[in-house]
């Protein structure tokens, strides 16, 4: 039976376990190690197992996934992320479906404190989704909205997903840092937009009078998580500190604030 052959078949196995609720960390080490076993011998097995784990485990930049964690949890707990979605509501709210984009908006503010897209789904529909119903937005569109926002948490920096493929493939995670952010919010802004210019029905038009005087006052309450994440992503994509350094800067950055 040939390499090629053999890996198919792997894969397939792969695709069994997953598909029948084996955690993917068990069935991927497993798979792995039988399909190892089985073109290169014991000797090669046992030894991948016992060295990869080990190797990809000491990578020092994985030090900052804590840090970027204690940075989220400082900020949510301290209140640090509550005006963003009221002030993209404000700033938003002449755009076809402007709560939806203001959702985008808030859920990428959130999302870079946090790196967590469970984090960033939960507390997002807590505060979004009464408000766009109350608007009498689409539910489904609202619904779909934010649950497609919450996965800003693994593109928006400091996403652990991204951290983590970074490490795997050897690419620069400032680089990746920056596609995320362009990537997440172009792609997903725009495509609310065409949805609710072909179909308006979905997001009616807001009718509130909205001044600037209240624009800018909204603007003032997420001066904190701006100064944080210039703070923290400015110094980064400037050079001023590697990515494993942005962790720390965010933790007591965080506190301070």
């Amino acid at each position: 039976m040939s390499n090629l052959e053999i890996g198919l078949i792997c894969i397939g196995v792969l695709v069994f376990l997953v598909a029948n609720r084996v955690p993917i960390g068990f069935a991927l080490i497993g798979v792995s190690f039988v399909g190892i076993y089985w073109i290169s011998g014991p000797r090669a097995a046992w030894g991948t197992i016992s060295l990869v784990p080990q190797t990809f485990a000491a990578t020092w930049t994985l030090s900052s996934i804590p840090m970027f964690l204690m940075m989220g949890y400082v900020s949510y707990r301290a209140g640090l992320t509550r005006g963003l979605f009221k002030c993209a509501r404000l700033w938003l709210s002449a755009l076809p479906g402007g709560l939806a984009v203001a959702s985008v908006f808030g859920a990428a503010g959130f999302a870079a404190v946090a790196g967590s897209s469970i984090a960033c789904s939960a507390a997002m529909g807590r505060i979004a989704f009464p408000e766009m119903v109350k608007y009498n937005y689409d539910p489904k569109l609202a619904a779909g909205t934010l649950a497609v926002a919450g996965t800003l948490g693994a593109l928006i920096p400091p996403s652990i997903l991204m951290i983590l493929y970074g490490i795997i493939a050897q690419v620069p995670i400032a680089s990746l840092f920056v596609g995320g952010i362009s990537v997440g919010l172009i792609g997903y802004i725009g495509l609310i937009i065409v949805r609710v210019k072909l179909k308006p029905e979905l997001a009616p038009a807001v009718n509130e009078e909205i001044t600037w005087g209240m624009r800018f006052r909204a603007l003032r309450e997420t001066i904190p998580i701006l100064v944080l994440v210039l703070g923290v992503f400015g110094g980064l994509l400037a050079g001023f500190f590697t990515p494993t350094e942005a962790g720390a800067v965010g933790s007591v950055l965080s506190i301070l604030i």
